[in-house]
């Protein structure tokens, strides 16, 4: 028995495609006299689950537990399927074959004395459809036959359209996964998404258009976050990495028409002061009025670190009406810069420093007035970023006439 509790993360040998490593990884298995059953307990919200999902194939079973998540039910139901193997090699076929198409199983694995379920299509009905299941349980081949009658429309089974589309996109997301993109693969995932309204990697903008989260950059103890969603969404949660869990208020007045608008949702919470600076994510569960569910996963950053201010002056020496550059450079979050002369009961109007690419930094003009006392003075430029943190630098200068 191999058991593997990781996220999955590859950081040398290939790691492009999971197919790859999951390929190599299964010759080696079929290759060994052994074939230890390959049972993986994936962790992490960031956790590599297509890879994970393929390596668990051999033999195994694999559980996914979110940064969010209570453990233990997850770890209960790995241990309780450790010592159990799944029935493998399970298929689903049907007589006539022309019957359906496209049948996909619905169950990542399966166990002895348990269902299985499988979602096709189909688009005549037929009287006497024979339908075979096959596999190996405990390393025995088995089949199982039954013959169904097809209804002309199951209208007590109004879901099913809905997982078959759902099963289909899985399937293709695993050939990308596996082979690449291609255009054709692309398109019938958006085009079953829109149809079904459920999200996937290529239509995440069906629950939040835009990816509208504010603010993105905080600081720790910053109290609102604010989420822009379709107006289909009638409920908004966030789980915060921090394991606080808030639900959303809507505010109708900030609703907003057309195909470019949507319906605002904010919280308040405290980001806990220890919180290191760096890139967080946060999870939305949005629900619609029709009771589905969607997943989303924003970014937010913490910053609590002023921003650095460096001035560069050609002259300590400032003579009064003099038009002074100023050259200052500033942290790369730095959102707006601000220089100005005090000193002696006296403060200049503040002049804007902004991005001279020519000059390789932020440059503003401030003009002495011709009034100014002679004397000492402080020349301040002070940054502020986008977590509206502040950070200044004085330079010690010298008003002569």
């Amino acid at each position: 028995m191999l058991v593997v509790l990781t996220d999955g993360g590859s950081d040398r040998g290939v790691s492009v495609l999971p197919r790859k490593i999951a390929v190599a990884y299964t010759k080696a298995w079929k290759e060994s006299p052994h074939k230890p059953k390959t049972d993986i307990f994936a962790v992490g919200d960031d956790a590599n689950v297509d890879l994970l999902t393929l390596l668990a194939r051999n033999d195994g079973v694999m559980e996914h537990v979110l940064s969010t998540e209570p453990v233990d039910y997850k770890l209960d139901a790995f241990l309780s399927k450790m010592s159990r193997s799944p029935v493998t090699g399970l298929t689903l076929r049907m007589e006539p074959p022309q019957t359906a198409q496209m049948i996909y199983p619905l169950d990542e694995s399966v166990f002895s004395r348990s269902l299985a379920t499988w979602v096709g299509t189909y688009e005549k009905p037929a009287k006497d459809a024979a339908f075979t299941a096959a596999g190996r349980r405990d390393g025995a081949a088995f089949e199982v036959k039954t013959t169904v009658a097809l209804p002309d429309v199951a209208e007590e089974h109004t879901q099913l359209p809905r997982l078959w589309a759902q099963a289909r996109v899985h399937a293709l997301l695993e050939q990308i996964a596996a082979d690449g993109e291609t255009r054709a693969s692309v398109d019938e995932i958006i085009r079953l998404s829109r149809k079904y309204k459920f999200v996937t990697p290529y239509t995440s903008f069906l629950a939040v258009p835009r990816s509208l989260l504010r603010p993105r950059v905080i600081r720790p103890g910053d109290p609102v976050l604010r989420v822009r969603a379709d107006d289909a969404i009638d409920s908004v949660i966030a789980l915060f990495p921090f394991g606080l869990t808030k639900p959303l208020r809507h505010l109708p007045d900030e609703d907003t028409q057309g195909s470019e608008g949507g319906r605002m949702w904010e919280t308040r919470f405290l980001a806990p002061p220890e919180m290191k600076d760096g890139t967080y994510s946060v999870r939305l569960i949005l629900r619609d009025t029709s009771g589905n569910t969607y997943r989303e996963e924003k970014t937010f950053v913490i910053a609590s670190t002023p921003p650095t201010v460096k001035v560069q002056l050609p002259n300590k020496q400032l003579h009064r009406g003099e038009a002074v550059t100023i050259r200052a450079t500033a942290s790369q979050s730095t959102r707006t810069l601000l220089a100005r002369l005090s000193g002696a009961g006296f403060e200049s109007t503040p002049v804007t420093l902004r991005w001279n690419s020519a000059a390789g930094a932020n440059t503003g003009v401030l003009e002495v007035p011709a009034d100014t006392p002679i004397g000492h003075y402080a020349l301040s430029v002070t940054a502020e970023d986008v977590a509206h943190n502040m950070g200044s630098e004085e330079v010690q200068v010298d008003v002569i006439p």
